[in-house]
């Protein structure tokens, strides 16, 4: 048996006699484009993907740039939150001071209605009965809520009888306020 029995040679005419067969020599086609696709695979596992290096100089320079302005704005931006937390404490203290404030002024205001109940209970009930009949609504009802009983039935007795009415009901209103279910223990 010769090399052409053996495969070795390609038995297709003259013109190939002496050569060797492609297909034994040669990997298959298929076997080589298996193993070309493992190749990649096979590299991307051994070796990590590197982070690309800068070609030059010009590189270099924008790299130091980019890290200068980025430096610029980390230290306004630590600049402008100290200012921030600097304006959020001073409002806090003036949160604080206007609410000082506002305690005693409700506290003023207690006091000099407490003085103006007590001046109307000393007044006679017909000249009270007369001012309280030019006042607010309001006023007249806080000033009558805050005497005793018999001294506000005697001046409402003077009062004109749809004046004293208003006042009534306004009275009624401000004594029994109903009461709220989403806020316990506050009428």
């Amino acid at each position: 048996m010769g090399a052409t029995g053996l495969g070795l040679f390609d038995a297709k005419g003259p013109e190939s006699a002496g050569k060797p067969a492609l297909s034994l020599l040669a990997p298959a086609p298929a076997l080589a484009q298996d193993k070309s696709k493992d190749a990649p695979k096979d590299k991307a596992k051994e070796a990590p993907a590197e982070t690309p290096q800068p070609a030059g100089p010009a590189d270099w320079k924008i790299l130091k740039q980019r890290e200068e302005q980025l430096a610029s704005k980390e230290r306004s931006l630590a600049t402008l939150e100290k200012n921030l937390d600097d304006k959020l404490a001073e409002l806090k203290v003036l949160e604080k001071r206007i609410q000082e404030m506002l305690d005693k002024a409700d506290v003023l205001k207690d006091e000099k209605l407490k003085h103006l109940v007590d001046v109307y209970s000393n007044m006679k009930s017909k000249q009270a009965a007369a001012v309280l009949e030019t006042l607010d609504d309001g006023l007249a009802v806080k000033i009558l809520s805050g005497m005793r009983g018999r001294t506000a039935g005697e001046i409402l007795s003077n009062v004109r009888a749809d004046r004293a009415a208003t006042l009534t009901e306004a009275l009624t209103k401000l004594q029994v306020a109903p009461i709220d279910p989403t806020q316990p223990g506050k009428p």
